[in-house]
């Protein structure tokens, strides 16, 4: 980056407020972040609703449940897992960011 970019980054982010780089740069990851949480909760939802129970009542019930077919069932738990671990792996981030 050229100094008259690096001058030209600092002033902008000044004017829009922020006393310095880091500063934005972190309300900008914050947002990010944000957004990846409420996308995970979406699909997290989104499989609630599905099942009519949580996660955790889904996988005790995993072998009671006749619908969907067992690969979707799979597929889905696999899914609903993956979500829920990266909302939280998210949510941690957004508390360090903010502590």
């Amino acid at each position: 980056m050229s100094v008259l970019q690096e001058q030209t980054l600092t002033d902008t982010i000044r004017g829009f407020g922020y006393s310095d780089v880091l500063s934005f740069a972190r309300e900008q990851a914050l947002r990010l972040v944000e957004q990846q949480i409420a996308d995970y909760e979406r699909r997290i939802s989104a499989y609630e609703q599905k099942y009519g129970m949580s996660y955790n009542e889904f996988c005790a019930q995993f072998h009671e449940l006749s619908s969907p077919s067992l690969f979707e069932r799979e597929d889905d738990g696999m899914d609903w897992e993956a979500a829920i671990a990266a909302k939280e792996g998210f949510s941690r981030d957004a508390h360090n960011l903010t502590a």
